[in-house]
């Protein structure tokens, strides 16, 4: 009786995975479609971006107050640090979030999603050139698939912008130089992630209205929108709660699956997002193109691959060799899942979520007598 107890139990946490995976497919698919629509009939992507910014502002409070102690909570910066911390995680979220809209608004959502599949590179140009770290030549040639995915469908995309293109690049770069800083910032302030989170957000909506005002707000009597104003309202608030949606599936998910289940996740994820925005929005693709789309996503996948294999083996080190609580590789971050539409821009993802995960495992990580690594990971946040 008890075994058929412990089955059914293991059969609804599989069932509730399984629902939870679907639903975040959904989510995100609907999100990526929904603001390509919204673009495409109304011309302002510093809207959106704005919409984005003050959800997350919004939400970020309540869900601060439920998952920080009151410690963590009530903990404050000095004008110094604020200034030196928060300010410039404002600004390249700001940069970030609304480049990802713009090259959303200039190209396909397929060819953007193959763009954005390039983080691992910038960050592991980052760990190198900034942080001074190298990688095994296995991580080194998991980028090279990533790379030519990218080019084959650059060459082959027949909606091609480069606007669009460097917008993407832009948003994936600008993700990829705030992980390391997220990591200083959580380490030496001692923020919980989601009120950092919260400040974040709040002042990058401060830095971004002016700039909505002049580009954006000036231009609504002008250019011709395709829509109508409560239709607008209604579907940028529907963007801003998929988006919230989309981040609550994904910190769920990254708390029941393992590194690499997750990655498989989210490369499916990845694909059905493709395909169903090719389906849905009918944009002119060719079999080369289609071919540089799936190269690059599986390039991802292999990438994670190779970061895990170098872990494990670092794990297998003697205690005083590998110590969980070492400053780790920036690069290595890239094992957690990322997806710049999870990011607090698009829904993104999110790249500076592995910085708060990575961070996450630092301060909590700790190490049995046989060298296994136990994590007890809190709720992740994504920029």
């Amino acid at each position: 009786l008890f075994s058929t107890g412990v089955q059914m139990l293991r059969c609804r946490v599989n069932f509730g995975v399984i629902f939870l995976c679907l639903l975040w497919y959904a989510i995100s698919t609907t999100s990526n479609i929904l603001n390509k629509v919204i673009l495409q009939n109304f011309p302002f992507p510093l809207t959106l971006t704005t919409a984005s910014i003050i959800t997350t502002s919004i939400y970020s409070i309540p869900v601060s107050r439920r998952t920080a102690s009151a410690e963590q909570f009530s903990r404050s910066l000095n004008h110094k640090q604020f200034f030196l911390m928060v300010v410039p995680l404002a600004f390249g979220k700001l940069i970030a979030v609304s480049s990802s809209f713009v090259s959303l608004y200039k190209v396909p959502v397929s060819y953007a999603h193959t763009v954005k599949a390039t983080m691992p590179i910038f960050s592991v140009v980052c760990a190198r050139f900034i942080m001074g770290e190298k990688q095994t030549k296995l991580i080194y040639m998991s980028l090279i698939p990533i790379l030519l995915g990218v080019m084959i469908a650059t060459v082959s995309e027949m909606s091609f912008s480069a606007v669009g293109l460097c917008s993407a690049l832009c948003s994936t770069f600008t993700y990829a130089l705030m992980n390391a800083y997220v990591k200083k910032v959580i380490k030496d302030t001692g923020l919980h992630h989601v009120r950092l989170l919260g400040l974040i957000a709040q002042t990058s909506c401060i830095l971004l209205l002016p700039v909505w005002l002049i580009i954006d707000v000036s231009r609504y009597g002008i250019v011709e929108v395709g829509f109508s104003k409560l239709t607008v309202c209604c579907l940028v608030s529907a963007s801003g709660f998929l988006n919230f949606a989309q981040n609550v599936c994904t910190f769920s998910l990254i708390n029941q699956l393992s590194v690499l289940s997750y990655a498989i996740a989210n490369v499916t994820k990845r694909i059905i997002v493709i395909s169903s925005s090719l389906i849905t929005l009918k944009n002119p693709v060719t079999p080369v193109n289609v071919g540089g789309m799936l190269l690059a996503v599986v390039g991802v996948f292999g990438y994670t691959q190779a970061n895990q294999l170098m872990k494990s083996k670092l794990s297998k080190l003697p205690y005083n060799i590998y110590n969980v609580n070492a400053n780790k590789s920036l690069a290595a971050i890239d094992i957690w899942p990322s997806d710049t539409n999870l990011l607090l821009e698009n829904g993104n993802n999110n790249d500076l979520e592995r910085g708060f995960n990575y961070a996450n495992i630092l301060r909590n990580g700790d190490i049995s007598s046989k060298g296994n690594v136990h994590l007890n990971l809190g709720i992740p946040a994504s920029y």
